[in-house]
């Protein structure tokens, strides 16, 4: 699959309130037309980066000697070696990050899900990041 770059920043510019108008052609960006282009089911927690996950959730994840450590953000070697695969593959391709030094609420999240302890609606989620995603984008001034 071809990914192209001006096309998708377009349409993150001119996504205002789940709607994008690219050359006449009307987009909806909501969780049930994710689901529908990608086939992951709209089923699960409705949850997004903003929310609370308690610590309690993070213990089965942690090494031991990092348990009174934690925090909503922490060092990646907290993580239990087991895990480590499988998060490096959540950072690096389904949140798109490149840096594995720290782990934020939102990793664990997901790892939660990956790991089905805490199943969660996976295409609300995405929505939920692109609409972020759009309005940090359209804030930021285009470069000359």
């Amino acid at each position: 699959m071809k990914y192209y770059h001006e096309l998708a920043r377009l349409f993150v510019l001119h996504l205002h309130n789940g709607q994008v108008n690219l050359a006449s052609v009307f987009f909806t960006l909501t969780p049930e037309t994710i689901t529908a282009a990608i086939g992951i089911p709209n089923l699960g927690e409705q949850w997004n980066k903003g929310q609370h996950v308690g610590k309690e959730h993070y213990e089965p994840y942690i090494k031991a000697s990092y348990q009174r450590q934690i925090s909503r953000v922490f060092p990646f070697r907290y993580l239990q070696d087991t895990y480590a695969p499988l998060m490096k593959l959540i950072i690096k391709y389904f949140t798109c990050e490149g840096g594995f030094s720290c782990l934020y609420t939102y990793h664990v999240r997901l790892l939660m899900h990956f790991t089905r302890v805490r199943m969660m609606n996976l295409p609300y989620f995405i929505c939920r990041n692109i609409e972020k995603m759009a309005t940090f984008v359209q804030r930021k001034p285009l470069p000359q």
